[in-house]
């Protein structure tokens, strides 16, 4: 009896001893995290907003007329020379093209009365199509980026077009969205280079460049972590230990961000650090 009473003793200590081993060793595992890192350095920094607007013409003329149609002049398509009549009216009216463009709507017919007004439609349309420009309509934290003169980036079927921001409307309204009604602020991009290949009134991919700078200190966006008071910090490896740095950051990139305060040129930066990674932590470099 005695000899199973120390076998029982025996298994039952190596039991215990594997159980420690176990948990010594999870917990060996628990405090080394593996990370990858990207080194802080100096690059040129660009900040866009990314956005679509739409092409239209920079010319627009809109006829409202009354009574019988006379004599109509044009129709859908026909180019017009400033001063070419375009519609006239038993009562005597006839209205003139404002400037050389292109019909665009007609929504009359000769020796028929105008309702068009009534149906909340212009009688003819008469726009610019050889001078383009976009539209735009702005966002509140958007707006308040943009500003008359900054430079622009188009892209439209794979060709990109330069342009400025010539015009940003004084006031926002109210506009009907997919999702609901949303307050926007209209603004106006003018092109710097031919438009021939545009179509008016299909959208256009714009990037507006709003702040840009040469030889800064950046780091992936990616390394960002915020505290409660929505403050950057990221954390660093420092011989083998992780170490929380609280930081500056300037502009942002879509993959890089500006840091003004917090780091030196060649620090090893955490990426994409999970919750386990805390300051002091001891780490090991998968890259």
């Amino acid at each position: 009896m005695k000899g199973k009473k120390w076998i029982g003793l025996i298994l039952f200590l190596a039991f215990i001893g594997f159980v420690s081993y176990s948990i010594y060793s999870s917990q060996q595992e628990e405090v080394t995290a593996t990370v990858r890192t990207a080194e802080v350095k100096k690059e040129d920094i660009t900040e866009k907003i990314v956005t679509t607007g739409i092409i239209e013409p920079s010319e627009s003329q809109q006829v409202f007329g009354q009574g019988i149609v006379s004599e109509l002049a044009v129709s859908v398509g026909d180019s017009v020379t400033e001063g070419d009549t375009l519609v006239s009216y038993v009562n005597g009216t006839s209205f003139e093209a404002e400037f050389n463009g292109t019909v665009t709507e007609v929504n009359i017919k000769e020796e028929s009365n105008d309702t068009s007004a009534q149906q909340g439609r212009a009688s003819i349309v008469v726009e610019n199509l050889n001078d383009l420009q976009v539209a735009l309509q702005l966002s509140r934290s958007d707006a308040g980026e943009v500003q008359v003169d900054q430079n622009v980036t188009m892209t439209y079927n794979d060709t990109e077009f330069e342009g400025l921001v010539s015009k940003i409307d004084p006031v926002a309204t109210q506009q009907q969205t997919q999702t609901g009604a949303a307050t926007l602020l209209g603004a106006t991009v003018t092109f710097d280079s031919d438009t021939s290949e545009l179509i008016a009134g299909f959208e256009i991919d714009v990037d507006i460049i709003v702040d840009s700078q040469k030889g800064v200190m950046v780091i992936p966006v990616e390394t960002l972590n915020y505290n409660e008071n929505n403050e950057p910090y990221v954390y660093i490896v420092n011989e083998g230990i992780a170490e929380r740095k609280d930081i500056k950051t300037g502009i942002q990139s879509e993959a890089i961000i500006e840091v003004q305060e917090g780091l030196s040129d060649g620090d090893k930066v955490i990426l994409s650090p999970s919750s386990d990674v805390k300051d002091g932590l001891e780490v090991e470099l998968d890259n």
